[in-house]
């Protein structure tokens, strides 16, 4: 079944007080049902262990706008289940994705026991997702940028095994991209601005406020990552690769935390949308945002103007290029 396919289509409305439902496939080892309920809403129905207390039932209790998410007793079948329902038909794209996640989140635990939990989790991953400003997965141009900010991350993790005198969980708390913070990347008295061109996008980047190449730290640098998407044939890396790659280099768990956190806040949730595009690196630059560097700041903006934002092009600053390894000057 692809997440393009309608799988409630053949699902009648159901009969006052009950439910709908038609099995997801008969090749699952657990028991996972579409459901439609008597309004017509439409759901994903899990089978769970009847053993499970009331106590840990209440950690089903996850809060997804448009979304309820509750664990019933169907009484005359003597079972229990999580019932995952969308009540904001406007989301539906999203939430079919969201339904095939989980059947593969079930499809993966060995015991019936342990679906609970597995759905448990998996939803509070949905939750941190779809609890921000964007209800949606990232676009392509999302998953290029942060997959870029993932590239230098990576650089920096394993630069000597950490920057001197900088730990690992000083990079992943320095990596300020997925909280909004005035530059991508902060280090000491040292920022760094990431931007990435893939494909046939032309030479330049796009530079979203006038306090983005502007700072009060010590030095600023502007690195651009010249990607391209790789075929059937080429060895790439995509987003959940490089995410599973930085994870897997992370022992402490504190600063695996903080990196889940971040990744988090970028709106990035390991699905398999993210398998592809796979990326290969074709060139790195770097640049020294130094004063003659031509760019908007903060004090040429007149006081009645905000939101700036402009196009620069990579040929004019060419003279601003650096060829020292930019992880010697943090």
């Amino acid at each position: 079944m692809t997440s393009g396919n309608n799988p409630w289509s053949d699902i009648p409305v159901a009969s006052q007080g009950v439910i709908s439902k038609l099995r997801v496939s008969p090749d699952c080892v657990h028991s996972i049902y579409w459901f439609r309920d008597d309004q017509g809403l439409f759901g994903l129905l899990v089978e769970i262990d009847n053993s499970i207390s009331g106590h840990i039932l209440n950690k089903a209790r996850i809060n997804i706008r448009g979304i309820q998410i509750d664990a019933v007793e169907v009484q005359d079948q003597h079972f229990r289940a999580l019932t995952i329902k969308l009540e904001e038909q406007q989301n539906r794209d999203v939430f079919l994705k969201l339904c095939m996640d989980l059947i593969e989140c079930v499809n993966r635990c060995h015991k019936h026991e342990d679906v609970f939990h597995a759905v448990c989790a998996r939803l509070k991953k949905w939750q941190s997702l779809l609890s921000g400003k964007s209800k949606s997965l990232l676009t392509s141009r999302e998953i290029q940028g942060l997959y870029a900010e993932l590239c230098f991350v990576s650089a920096c993790l394993d630069y000597k095994s950490f920057i001197k005198p900088y730990g690992k969980i000083d990079i992943i708390r320095g990596w300020e991209g997925p909280e909004d913070g005035q530059h991508d990347f902060v280090l000491g008295d040292h920022a760094v601005e990431i931007k990435s061109i893939a494909g046939n996008q032309r030479n330049k980047v796009r530079i979203s406020s006038e306090d983005q190449l502007y700072t009060h730290l010590g030095a600023l640098f502007l690195r651009i990552y010249y990607l391209s998407e790789a075929n059937e044939i080429e060895a790439g890396e995509s987003l959940n690769e490089i995410v599973e790659r930085i994870t897997r280099t992370i022992e402490d768990h504190e600063v695996r935390a903080l990196f889940e956190t971040k990744l988090a806040l970028a709106r990035y949730i390991d699905i398999s949308d993210y398998d592809y595009p796979k990326f290969n690196i074709k060139d790195i630059r770097t640049y020294a945002v130094e004063n003659n560097f031509p760019r908007i700041t903060p004090d040429a903006v007149p006081d009645a103007v905000e939101a700036v934002a402009y196009d620069l092009v990579l040929a004019g600053v060419e003279q601003f290029r650096t060829e020292k390894d930019i992880l010697e000057k943090l």
